[in-house]
This record gives structure tokens, sequence and C-alpha cells, in this order.
């Protein structure tokens, strides 16, 4: 698995019968560029699952030495749903429909690796896809009483995590950019009272630029960099809704909805 996130999604098909790898871990997957081992580790595993060029465009190279049976990239299926999102952001996993979907890829690519298993890996998506849809019913309505709240966040990965509610994101950075735009930061000066997301860990720019907008300040950790060892899937969503809700919640007159499982 290229990121934690995928590799939280196949371990809802897996279980233990195959053993999951994690190549990049507290690095930028938009530059991650294998080491000499993590290449001798790509060239042995059964199978490796990322999300594609467009995401990961130095590992690319090294995929491309692959056959294309043993990998998956995911961003290659064009039925992931896009509400409220960009159709040109990548962080897919953001949204339990479309964990979904992924997790339907990677059974059929193992089904056909592993034959006499086929069965029992396609049935796991199947459940998984239930579970993801019952998630984003939960999720959204979560989230629905804050459609109408200026949300701000550093780059717009997070319309995939928010969009599904009817909440539109205003994004200060588009993709892998690392500069905040002066006509975005124009155009959200007065936006009222709101949140603006950056990635976690909390940082001075972001805060102070929070406070310059005159918004509340939140983090998000869409890579689940500090979830436990044995988190799911599941867990990663959960708490990134608890994260949300802790700057949302400083919202006067909101009315929200229980989040329960």
């Amino acid at each position: 698995m290229s990121v934690r996130p995928l590799a939280l999604i196949a371990q809802e098909i897996t279980k233990d019968d195959v053993p999951l790898r994690i190549l990049i871990e507290g690095r930028d997957p938009h530059h991650y560029a294998p080491s000499i081992p993590e290449r001798a580790a790509l060239e042995r595993a059964l199978l490796v699952v990322w999300l594609g060029p467009q995401m990961e465009g130095v590992l690319a190279r090294q995929m491309a030495s692959l056959p294309a049976e043993r990998q998956l990239p995911l961003l290659a299926n064009s039925a992931y749903e896009y509400q409220g999102a960009s159709d040109a952001d990548m962080h897919l996993w953001l949204r339990p429909r479309n964990a979904a979907i992924a997790a339907a890829q990677i059974a059929e690519r193992l089904a056909q690796l592993r034959p006499q298993s086929a069965e029992l890996y396609r049935g796991r998506a199947r459940d998984f896809s239930r579970s993801m849809a019952n998630l984003q019913k939960v999720l959204d309505r979560a989230l629905w009483g804050y459609r109408n709240v200026p949300i701000v966040v550093t780059h717009d990965a997070y319309g995939h995590f928010f969009g599904s509610a009817g909440i539109e994101t205003r994004a200060l950075t588009r993709g892998s950019d690392s500069g905040y735009g002066a006509r975005a930061m124009l155009d959200l000066s007065g936006a009222g009272e709101g949140c603006l997301f950056g990635d976690a860990p909390e940082n001075a720019r972001d805060r102070q630029l929070a406070e310059h907008l005159g918004l509340h300040y939140g983090t998000l950790d869409p890579l689940g960099a500090q979830l436990g060892p044995d988190a799911s899937y599941r867990d990663l969503i959960e708490s990134l809704l608890a994260q949300a809700r802790m700057c949302l919640s400083r919202i006067p007159d909101v009315s929200v909805r229980d989040f329960r499982n």
C-alpha cells in the first residue's frame, strides 16, 4: 500500500490472510521515491495498491517496471463520487462511498491473483460496501447542520469529506501547491464566523492565517498518522469527524445531529 488510508481499506478485504506493508509513512506522497530496500519489497509484492501517477508521480517511475497484474492504480477507475469536491482532487479515501469502490477493486484483483479465495474477498467487499453506505449516511447527517457555515481548507482534499453533506469548502491551494493564493485570501476576508482547517499537526502559520481571516482554527489528519496501530477505516472517518467538530462546535447557533455508530 502506498499510504496508510489505502491499507486501512485493504485490510477490510485481506483481514489476516495477506500481510500489508505501507510504503509512505510520515512523508509527502506527491514527492515520495522508494529507497533501495523499498524497491526490492515492491518487486516481491503480490500486489501493490497505489493511487496513481496523478498523486504519486515520483513513485510512478518505479511502478512502470512492475507487471500490470501486480499493481492496482486506484485512480484509473472512473466510478468515484465527486459531489462537493474538485474532480481533479485525488484524496478519494476521505469519502466512505469511495472507500467502498476502492475496496471492491482490491477484492477483485486479489480474487484474480488468488482464485481459491475469490468468493471470500468478494464477500468481504460486499459487506464493507454496505457498512460504508451506512457510515456515509451517518457522516452526512452529522455534518448537515454546518452546510451554511464558512469552511475554509488549506487545500482542496477536504471536499471529499464535507461535500456529500452539501457543504462547500473553499480551498486556499490546489493539489500539492504549498503557497496560499493572494486572491483566495482576499476573497475570504470577511467570510463570516466559520472554521479554517489545516493538516495535523497544528502550526503557527495556519493559526495566524485563521486569525487574520476571522475564522476559528482546527486541524484534520487525512492520512491517519495519529491513529493507533490497530485502527480501522471507520476509525479514520470517526476521528476526522471528531476533529472537525472540535472547531465547528465553537460556532454558535448551528443545529447539529449526534454522530452515532
